[in-house]
């Protein structure tokens, strides 16, 4: 019985990452769903398929119609009976390689769109571009482009923690994230913490604030841009485009960098 059990919860666990493979493919759940249905199948008219995907006849048929489109199911006769196939699953890499190709070519479209583009979106001289960003996905961008710059920033790392539970970073990048800048951080355990996880090198360097310096929001600048994160309940990004400022926050950071403590990396 014991052995049933851990064989029925592995099953579960296996269809689950299945369930979300197949979604990160870029089918929705329902599409999910009728794919499944029709592989246990075999062969099925929509009527059918529907039942046992539980899905409406009509979301079916265009469901099944999109699958088709996609290559990874079949429309065949059986007699004068419309009936659907699922292709063999080798063809889900096929597409996905065909995905893959789409994106290549699409990416060589946009970098010789992208000069235009900005040319459209350009503030004013002078004129700070200023821009909210949220969540993960927001952090996840902004780390995009703070990697292909060096950059100095200015943590509460405890706050951090708190909010993921782990460092952000090497969340996001994994420990063997190579930065390039200067980071000033709040003298306080979650500091301890990231000074053993995150190894400084001739190209990076941590330093810490005075004693008793508090603040709540976290503070990046790279290139032309300062990022403000704030680590609520929507873990906000206020990302500001202006180089004047950047460079007026460069000069306030020299002067703290100058009063503030040297460190080494606790795995160095």
């Amino acid at each position: 019985m014991q052995e049933d059990h851990t064989q029925l919860g592995g099953n579960i666990l296996k269809d689950r990452s299945i369930r979300s493979t197949l979604e990160r493919l870029g089918m929705d759940d329902r599409e999910v769903e009728v794919y499944l249905a029709l592989l246990h199948l075999k062969i099925g008219r929509v009527s059918t398929i529907a039942k046992a995907a539980k899905q409406p006849r009509t979301l079916t048929y265009v469901i099944l119609d999109k699958l088709q489109q996609r290559g990874i199911v079949s429309e065949i006769m059986k007699g004068k009976m419309q009936n659907f196939v699922a292709e063999f699953p080798q063809r889900l890499l096929s597409y996905l390689q065909d995905r893959q190709n789409e994106l290549d070519e699409l990416e060589t479209l946009l970098e010789d769109a992208i000069p235009h583009l900005e040319s459209l979106t350009s503030p004013l001289a002078g004129t700070p571009r200023v821009t909210m960003l949220h969540g993960v996905e927001g952090m996840k961008q902004i780390y995009r482009d703070v990697l292909q710059h060096e950059f100095i920033g200015l943590f509460n790392t405890e706050s951090m923690y708190q909010s993921f539970g782990e460092n952000i970073v090497t969340k996001i990048y994994g420990k063997n994230v190579k930065l390039r800048g200067r980071d000033l951080l709040i003298d306080n355990a979650g500091a301890q913490n990231f000074l053993k996880e995150v190894q400084q090198h001739a190209g990076y360097h941590i330093r810490l604030l005075p004693k008793n310096t508090q603040f709540a929001t976290d503070t990046i600048v790279f290139g032309d841009t300062i990022a403000l994160f704030s680590y609520d309940d929507e873990k906000s990004i206020v990302r500001i485009e202006n180089q004047n400022l950047a460079d007026t926050f460069r000069s306030w950071f020299e002067v703290m960098w100058n009063q503030s403590t040297k460190t080494t990396s606790s795995n160095s």
